[in-house]
């Protein structure tokens, strides 16, 4: 069956009930039945975190958007590290092409994916830019991945500066404003499914465990010069929640802001080896929800 099927299946089912569509999609990225009523595992935690709890929580409505998130960069004090914005738009067709730089990126706002880069401008497709972003604006990404949190969100492109091809990033996977570990990826030739990927110890060595989904790098990244100073600021910006992922940039020694990630795959993070999964579940405690 086609992915493009498979979207739309996925979305129809998301509308008639987003628990029952999340477990059939958990069951088949997992091949495991997913618990609810007792969760122990992270990816159990954070199913029901994102089915219970960061849909009704303005919080992460707002810094799920890739828009209004800059806003809350600002007011923990971190402004500096927000890369450069050129502009906002609630439709493709109000862009000023000839107003970009020669480089650039593109993206909306309500999801994950949806990026266009440009490396010269005089060699872009602006017309199928433009459908192609008004495609995006149109879809429910929430009903695609099961991650009712995009659902508030006011959709919008935006377009900031470009700061290079395949950059390392770092994302921190934060508790309750604790960062307890994070991995350092890189897309091949722009493609974030084919991304290398390792996973390390907030020391900054390898962790025992790694994400089956990704090829791990040949030769493992040093940590980064900057990692303390990266710390602290996932720290002050992952705040209270119970968990969210930080997710960083360095270009040419200074740290970039990427994004907020409060479901990443939407819960469904294919862990090695097996027991990872509940190990990492510790993490995330429920109790305050009644759990």
């Amino acid at each position: 069956m086609g992915s493009k099927i498979l979207r739309e299946l996925r979305k129809m089912a998301t509308t008639v009930s987003p628990v029952l569509a999340n477990g059939i999609m958990y069951y088949a990225m997992t091949k495991k039945k997913l618990n609810l009523k007792s969760p122990q595992t992270f990816n159990e935690k954070l199913s029901w975190l994102k089915l219970n709890v960061f849909p009704n929580d303005s919080r992460v409505v707002r810094c799920a958007d890739k828009v209004s998130v800059r806003d809350h960069i600002r007011e923990q004090g971190h402004g500096e590290i927000l890369t450069p914005l050129i502009g906002t738009w609630d439709s493709a067709k109000d862009i000023n092409w000839d107003a970009l730089p020669e480089q650039f990126v593109l993206k909306c706002n309500h999801g994950c994916g949806y990026n266009i880069v440009c490396t010269d401008k005089s060699a872009l497709d602006k017309e199928n830019a433009v459908a192609q972003l008004n495609k995006w604006l149109a879809e429910d990404f929430w009903k695609v991945t099961c991650e009712p949190h995009y659902r508030a969100i006011p959709r919008k492109i935006l377009c900031e500066e470009y700061l290079g091809a395949d950059l390392l990033n770092y994302k921190f996977f934060c508790f309750r404003g604790e960062p307890k570990f994070f991995y350092i990826s890189q897309n091949v030739d722009g493609d974030f499914r084919k991304a290398l990927l390792t996973c390390y110890n907030m020391d900054g060595t390898v962790a025992d465990f790694w994400l089956a989904n990704h090829q791990r790098f040949p030769v493992a990244p040093e940590a980064p010069a900057q990692l303390a100073e990266m710390v602290e600021l996932v720290k002050s910006l992952a705040g209270d929640f119970p968990f969210v992922r930080v997710d960083l940039f360095v270009v040419a020694g200074k740290v970039y802001f990427s994004e907020l990630t409060f479901t990443p795959l939407s819960g469904m993070i294919p862990f090695a080896p097996g027991e990872t999964d509940l190990c990492l579940g510790k993490n995330i405690d429920l109790s305050g929800y009644g759990l």
